[in-house]
């Protein structure tokens, strides 16, 4: 097998390989040209094939532009890598951590005789910096939980991880196994160059199709997430909700609550006020849920003016207070619409989590208790007993509808009163 590894074949293909992708990366680019980390990994790759070129052209002896200035492009390349990976996840690039490396290659190699006379020096000094750079992609991707949504994260961290060790492995070896004069001399070296030589094709073969997985995988993450999120408030919508509610009660929860809401006269509010502050009601009522939610209970818009949050774990009591809580919160909230500031309220009906309940039915009876608070005068919350009747728990009493506040002035808590 090793007398069928051919170096300059195993080089010349590493390198078509590089230019192939970079032209590929490039070309994405153009569709989507918000994708900065596109062009970071198209430069990456084109930079390598740079690097190699300048490294095939290298002599016996050290020369600044294929030694210095072509193992610096390799380095760059995967320092570009890097700052692509930072700008697929989002985050801030670092320059200067980036351009570390191959400046430091170039000002050793370039101003220290003793590592332009010595071959093993500049391997070992090499194999140090892709090492850093590898273990730096590795990391990246580990670190943040956006990668950890994306499967072929696992397999880049992978390719980059077990490429830094190879080169970490090549710093003893070169003392163990030295290499017979120059490599570009002709000479037959030893097996774990060959070897060295043939992973650094595979590692950009696979490399290269990794980080396309990633952008297709990220296009469909993010497709999916669209279908089941609300535009406009941006919480869960129905489909979302119904699946994660599903799932919870296959454990068989011992207990846990339910809490259908519906925003009090809201065609009164679009009415009077028009869809604009409609539109802004419904974000504030998501946002008032979300906070009460927290990490501890998953929510949606139903639909409409209407939203559901299911609280795993609470117990009745628990419930009770949760949703007064969401009530008084939302109640509290201030609205602008033009030159009047208005509030909203909300009527909560809240159902309990049964040993065999199903989902439709825990949403239904939840939304007997949101019947009930609403036919009572609305603000309120209502939940449902034991025997499955629902029952006022807090909020505003039962009482007859009043009169609609004149416009042109400051309406707080006056929207249940619009209609």
């Amino acid at each position: 097998m090793v007398e069928a590894l051919h170096t300059p074949t195993i080089m010349i293909s590493s390198f078509a390989t590089l230019v192939v992708f970079a032209v590929f990366f490039a070309l994405a680019s153009r569709q989507e040209r918000n994708s900065l980390e596109l062009r970071l990994w198209s430069c990456a790759f084109l930079v390598g094939a740079l690097g190699f070129t300048l490294l095939a052209l290298r002599g016996p002896g050290y020369s600044f532009v294929p030694v210095s200035l072509g193992n610096a492009l390799a380095v760059l390349g995967l320092a570009l890598i890097w700052l692509g990976l930072r700008a697929f996840d989002n985050q801030p690039l670092k320059i200067a951590s980036a351009l570390a490396g191959p400046m430091l290659w170039l000002l050793i190699t370039s101003f220290s005789d003793y590592v332009q006379s010595s071959v093993t020096s500049r391997i070992v000094l090499f194999s140090a910096l892709i090492f850093v750079y590898s273990a730096m992609i590795a990391v990246e991707i580990f670190r943040s939980d956006n990668f950890r949504k994306l499967p072929s994260s696992y397999i880049v961290a992978f390719l980059f991880a077990t490429h830094g060790l190879f080169y970490l492995v090549r710093i003893p070896l070169i003392f163990v196994w030295p290499l017979f004069g120059n490599t570009a001399s002709g000479a037959e070296q030893p097996v774990w160059y060959q070897l060295m030589t043939f992973e650094l094709f595979i590692h950009s073969l696979a490399g290269g199709f990794s980080f396309f997985a990633l952008i297709k995988e990220r296009t469909q993450h993010r497709y999916k997430l669209a279908s089941e999120t609300d535009a406009l408030t941006g919480v869960p919508n129905r489909r979302a909700f119904m699946a994660k509610l599903d799932a919870y009660l296959a454990t068989k929860p011992a207990e846990g609550a339910l809490m259908y809401m519906d925003i009090d006269h809201f065609k009164a509010v679009n009415d009077r006020y028009g869809h604009a502050t409609g539109d802004k009601v419904l974000i504030e009522c998501a946002a008032v849920i979300s906070q009460a939610a927290g990490g501890r209970a998953f929510l949606a818009r139903m639909g409409g003016e209407e939203f559901s949050a299911c609280f795993p774990g609470v117990d009745r009591s628990q419930a009770a207070v949760i949703a007064e809580d969401i009530r008084v919160a939302f109640e509290q909230a201030i609205v602008r619409a033009g030159n009047t500031t208005l509030s909203a309220t909300v009527s909560i009906g809240v159902a309990f989590v049964g040993s065999e309940q199903e989902a439709s039915e825990l949403l239904s009876s939840a939304d007997r208790a949101l019947y009930a608070a609403k036919a009572a005068g609305r603000n309120s919350v209502w939940v449902t007993g034991k025997d499955g009747a629902a029952r006022f728990a807090s909020g505003l009493a039962a009482k007859p509808a009043e009169p609609a506040p004149s416009s042109g002035r400051t309406e707080r808590g006056s929207m249940a009163h619009c209609a």
